[in-house]
């Protein structure tokens, strides 16, 4: 094999090697009214978009007298 071509391959696998391994962050939040109507997110890239997608979850689901409040967000979901 030429060694051009060992070397691309080398270097191919060593990147993707390294592509593999790095951890993918991706927020997630759960939102909860006082009677326990909830809502969640998750695989968002930031906490705000993340936030505001469990809120609206939870108010799909709750009264029009409950208010819908976040109670969790991580950055690990």
């Amino acid at each position: 094999m030429n060694n051009k071509i060992r070397i691309l391959l080398a270097a191919s696998a060593l990147l993707l090697g390294a592509a593999s391994s790095s951890p993918a962050f991706a927020w997630g939040c759960v939102a909860v009214s006082e009677n326990g109507t909830n809502g969640y997110s998750y695989n968002y890239d930031n906490q705000g978009d993340a936030s505001d997608r469990a809120l609206n979850e939870c108010a799909k689901r709750a009264t029009t007298d409950q208010t819908c409040e976040i109670t969790d967000c991580n950055q690990d979901w």
